[in-house]
């Protein structure tokens, strides 16, 4: 395999770095856990090569888009902590929780992303807890009186900037998108703090499980040689995740894909987060509950075209199958009071992470 164009691959180890350090390594696309500061420029994803993209959000002008306000709003019931990094037991119960999600490559303990001394090495890190107050946690003095520590996420401070290092959540807060949520948390501190920057890691100049990342506003990208607006990088368009909806006495899933293929011209019915409830109340009224199956596109093969329903809206078609390993997560929505199916926009955002 030929070497591709500004291939950088390095790695140092620092014990001290000054804010004003940070800024210069976080804009040459430096990332770093504890001590090991890395930057590389090319990597395979799914046996794919592609190039490695940093990503930072410029502060100035940033506004919560529509969907950030719906996370904000559905977690600002919990308590939200932002103080100098002070682990405690809580953290590393949740870590143990939360490593549950990685299915390889299973870290040992939160030291594999943080210092030993990580309030001085290689730089002062803080973070941000989320505490649930209607459940008790434990009992360590830091942590008394707060509430069950449900997420946290780690960052460091710049001159000009905030850098995300590490986040984690309690699985059964799934759906709350306690992830992004810290996210947030760390860009509203960082605007409070008149920073310029904040760097939220890199994704891939091709679709893939990154690309969350990628849908901050006022993103910019790196290209190795300089900051940029991301379009001229991610010239292929970020995937939409689509969804489709199965009775649940239809539901098979050994022989769902054999019986879900589609012959020549005809084609799967999907819908787009938005379109779910709808599609529910239309084609499932006389149902009291559906199966949703979660669909990553990126996994599916077949060709997907969007269409036009008779009312003029787009939906996605898959002209062939699903298959199993796209499906990513199933969920079961049922009508409300009203009579009435509703889905939640936001539920698939820490898939994406």
């Amino acid at each position: 395999m030929a070497i591709p164009p500004n291939y950088i691959n390095e790695s140092k180890h620092l014990m001290r770095v000054r804010p004003e350090q940070l800024d210069i390594l976080w804009k040459q696309g430096w990332r770093h856990f504890g001590t090991h500061f890395y930057r590389y420029s090319w990597a395979l994803y799914d046996d794919i090569l592609c190039m490695v993209v940093p990503l930072r959000v410029e502060l100035e002008g940033y506004e919560q888009s529509k969907r950030f306000r719906k996370i904000m709003s559905k977690n600002k019931h919990f308590r939200t902590v932002i103080e100098p990094i002070a682990l405690t037991t809580e953290h590393h119960v949740l870590f143990n929780r939360h490593k549950e999600k990685f299915s390889h490559t299973i870290p040992q303990d939160i030291y594999v992303f943080l210092s030993r001394q990580p309030d001085k090495i290689p730089n002062p890190t803080y973070q941000i807890n989320i505490y649930d107050t209607e459940r008790e946690g434990k009992t360590n003095p830091v942590d008394k009186g707060r509430g069950k520590l449900i997420a946290c996420s780690f960052f460091d401070i710049g001159e000009e900037a905030i850098s995300s290092v590490y986040g984690m959540y309690d699985p059964d807060y799934y759906s709350n998108s306690l992830g992004t949520y810290t996210m947030l948390m760390e860009i509203e501190y960082a605007k409070e703090q008149q920073k310029s920057y904040y760097y939220h890691g890199y994704s891939y100049d091709l679709p893939s499980m990154y690309d969350y990342k990628k849908h901050f506003p006022n993103i910019q990208a790196y290209n190795w040689e300089r900051w940029q607006d991301p379009k001229n990088i991610f010239t292929k368009p970020l995937p939409k995740r689509f969804y489709h909806l199965v009775k649940l006495s239809d539901w098979d899933l050994d022989h769902y894909q054999d019986t879900q293929i589609r012959p020549p011209g005809e084609f799967i019915h999907c819908s787009y987060a938005g379109q779910v409830a709808r599609s529910a109340n239309k084609y499932f009224a006389d149902e009291e509950s559906v199966l949703v199956l979660h669909i990553a596109p990126e996994r599916v093969h077949s060709l997907v075209k969007d269409e036009y329903a008779p009312d003029g809206l787009l939906f996605p078609h898959i002209y062939g199958y699903i298959p199993r390993m796209a499906i990513f997560r199933m969920s079961e929505i049922s009508k409300n009071e009203n009579g009435v199916f509703e889905f939640d926009e936001t539920i698939d955002d820490e898939f994406y992470e």
